[in-house]
């Protein structure tokens, strides 16, 4: 406690240093009606400096004084050029309009749907709207089908829960937020990507490596922070967004925006409906005959029902002050296991999960002056989860609370500083029994975490560095954790940024919740005593660049990343009777690159490339061993084409996947699985306030060959739906809408 006095003053004085002037405007289009509408992600810069910055989500920049004067302020955006510019009341305006205009079709210019800072000393990637829509994305696990730094993997074989990576290391180590708070955490680690909506996003921003100790501490391969739409005065006062697929499943999107007076809000809903037992896939399929499919009595795709709702209330009454606050309501109900309708099945093995969240998150802030500002995020959750396995059963209760408070000051041209506090609050109520040698009933935990933070920002020329400091003290440890954390960027050109990274994560495990594919199995779960908090070190290397090849537009990236463990919770499957949970004794880490390619082959048609390598390895039983499931290589091709009139668009994807290690399994006597390629496409008819798509994913209809160990058994001792490498369901075909009213 005492280094946290410390730390804490150390953080205080700093708030009386000065601060000095900087730029504030806006990047705004002129639409043809007469709207202005902000241009996200503009770059504004000084000619000649490698002083720069890029707008925000409301088109607002800040940018430091220039080094000398005179000095020439400039922005631009790819597809648009300057139209005109003024100054009013202090800041400056740039008006923006497209670069071709063909009589009465106006062309946008082909603007990149997944944008990557040169600017930014963070590696930070924007995935738009845009890129979204480029699939069907029912929700946050599949909006990544056609990036390259965020993997999609398949949970177990009957839950149909998709799971995503990133850096060769499961989703659990990414710090998951909505508008910067903390989102997925706890209990919602099992299912929480599935509870939010595609088409309630408009924008993703991914974070690899070390990111801002701001943020909080659970951050070890990075972070992906979603937006939802805002009430500005551009946005559509309804947008309606409907989901078929041909295996009968439903999905309907709703958002209605109020974006007048000094209360503006949005009213987010989803219900989603699948009421059929479908079994095509399972026990065998000759992937040289797709006519050839045997089911195995246990459901594809489970059946559910599922609602969500988030309303926005946001105060745009004062320049000075900043406010909004948000209510999110979700209920859903999962069931699957073996068919019903089967009457020589008379014991069923079924799967039940129910779960029911409540969430209410506000966001405080006050400009103190151009140079200071202060603002306060808080998040209060109670989440109720009831989950059965067969015989395996699983209840618990989260109450969660939490506050950030975090102060900004300019100290110079040069100079920025933020520091403040945190604090999370998590009681949580756990009951489980069946395959276990850990029973346990009613069983109460309270985790507090309180935290100071302090961050430095450098800025100069071509060179910029972040260098941050967390302590948080953890109740049950009695035991202060400390992240040191550095960013640090250097252009060597106007088109080249090259970025170093490293720090220190922790974070508090749910085994139960994290690891619930498990329940789907007669494996005995062995819970260790006293598990500890998982501590890891991150450290990596990023090359962006963009280029001119044959004439047009192209940009580069590389990425090196290592991920250490100094303590972690090691999931052993490699007996296959039991899965057991335990400290790490030994080594754990991994090692990933990965390159990225996007370009214009010609006008409107663009290609993603990309691929990556990944070595990831634990001790188990005293023994190093890659990841089990974990598929070493994958490669990533996309092409998007749309017509010049912008009223067509094509998209398809190709995702190879590479060999994953198998643990001894009864089923089979391969230590590796196959390798494959799933294909995705979809196409999208466009009028004004109207869009039509229709799709396919998993084109190949390629599934995995007994997903499921002796199904016809499901109670018996090698019973096991958790050894899953590959897709369980085959081909989808699905159709849309999309229609808003300005």
């Amino acid at each position: 406690m005492k280094k946290l006095i410390v730390l804490a003053l150390v953080f205080l004085a700093t708030i009386n240093l000065e601060a000095q002037d900087q730029i504030k405007g806006k990047v705004l289009e002129t639409s043809q009606d007469g709207r202005l509408i902000p241009i996200i992600g503009a770059n504004v810069y000084w000619q000649n400096t490698s002083i720069g910055t890029s707008t925000d989500l409301n088109g607002i920049y800040f940018i430091q004084m220039a080094p000398s004067f005179p000095a020439t302020l400039s922005v631009s955006f790819v597809g648009y050029t300057l139209d005109s510019k003024e100054e009013v009341d202090g800041e400056y305006i740039f008006y923006m309009k497209p670069s071709i205009e063909l009589e009465e079709v106006k062309i946008k210019g082909n603007l990149n749907t997944t944008k990557t800072s040169l600017i930014d000393p963070i590696n930070t990637q924007t995935i738009s709207t845009g890129e979204i829509q480029k699939a069907a994305c029912c929700n946050l696990s599949e909006c990544f089908e056609t990036n390259n730094t965020v993997d999609i993997s398949y949970s177990d074989g009957v839950s149909g829960i998709k799971k995503i990576q990133m850096l060769g290391l499961d989703g659990k180590y990414i710090q998951i937020t909505s508008e910067l708070i903390p989102l997925i955490r706890g209990l919602q680690r099992s299912y929480g990507l599935s509870y939010i909506p595609g088409s309630w996003i408009e924008s993703i921003q991914i974070i690899q490596g070390a990111g801002s100790v701001v943020n909080g501490f659970e951050s070890f391969t990075g972070q992906i922070n979603l937006e939802y739409f805002k009430p500005h005065e551009e946005s559509d006062k309804l947008n309606w967004n409907v989901y078929a697929n041909a295996s009968g499943k439903l999905e309907n999107n709703l958002i209605l925006t109020k974006h007048n007076g000094n209360w503006r809000s949005n009213l987010f809903t989803h219900f989603s409906y699948f009421d059929r037992e479908l079994d095509h896939h399972g026990t065998h399929h000759d992937h040289s005959d797709h006519s050839d499919h045997q089911g195995d009595k246990f459901l594809d795709m489970p059946r559910s029902k599922h609602f969500s709702l988030l309303n926005r209330w946001k105060y745009f009454g004062s320049e000075k002050y900043r406010f909004q606050i948000n209510f999110r309501a979700i209920l859903e109900e999962r069931i699957a296991g073996q068919i019903t309708t089967d009457e020589s099945i008379t014991d069923p093995y079924l799967i039940n999960v129910d779960n029911q969240i409540i969430q209410v998150y506000t966001k405080l802030g006050k400009i103190k002056s151009d140079k200071k500002s202060i603002g306060t995020q808080t998040s209060f959750t109670l989440h109720n989860q009831e989950a059965k396995f067969g015989r395996n059963e699983y209840s618990g209760l989260q109450e969660s609370f939490s506050i950030n408070i975090i102060e900004q000051n300019q100290l110079n041209d040069n100079h920025l500083i933020k520091y403040g506090m945190s604090y999370f609050s998590d009681r949580f109520t756990e009951s489980f029994q069946g395959n276990t040698n850990y029973s346990f009933l009613e069983k109460k935990r309270v985790d507090l975490v309180t935290g100071l933070f302090s961050e430095y920002q450098y800025q100069k020329d071509n060179f910029n560095i972040i260098t941050g400091l967390r302590a948080d003290y953890y109740n049950i440890e009695e035991k202060v954790y400390y992240s040191p954390r550095v960013n640090l960027k250097y252009n060597p050109g106007d088109r080249t940024a090259v970025r170093l990274s490293g720090g220190r994560a922790f974070r508090i495990s749910n085994t139960i919740p994290e690891n619930m594919n498990f329940l789907a199995s007669s494996r005995t779960i062995i819970i260790e005593d006293d598990l500890q908090p998982e501590i890891g070190l991150n450290y990596g290397l990023n090359l962006s660049h963009c280029f001119y090849l044959l004439g047009n537009e192209a940009t580069f990236n590389l990425d090196i990343y290592r991920t250490e463990f100094e303590d972690q919770i090691v999931v052993n499957i490699e007996k296959q009777d039991q899965v057991s949970f335990t400290n790490l004794r030994g080594k754990s880490f991994s090692n990933i690159i990965q390159i990225g390619l996007e370009y214009k082959i010609i006008n409107n048609l663009q290609v993603r490339l990309g691929y990556k390598k990944n070595r990831a390895v634990s001790t188990f039983n005293g023994i190093e061993a890659q990841l089990p499931l974990q598929p070493e290589q994958r490669g990533l091709i996309n092409l998007s084409y749309k017509t010049i009139s912008d009223k067509w668009h094509f998209d398809i994807t190709g995702n190879y996947i590479g060999k994953s290690r198998i643990p001894n399994d009864i089923a089979s006597t391969e230590d590796y699985s196959s390798s494959f390629i799933l294909f995705n496409t979809q196409i999208t008819r466009k009028w004004d306030n109207f869009d039509l798509y229709i799709g396919g994913e998993n084109l190949g209809n390629y599934t995995q060959s007994n997903p499921i160990i002796e199904p016809e058994n499901p109670f018996g001792e090698n019973f096991d739906a958790s050894l899953i490498w590959g897709p369980v369901m085959g081909i989808n075909i699905y159709a849309g809408i999309r229609y808003k009213i300005k």
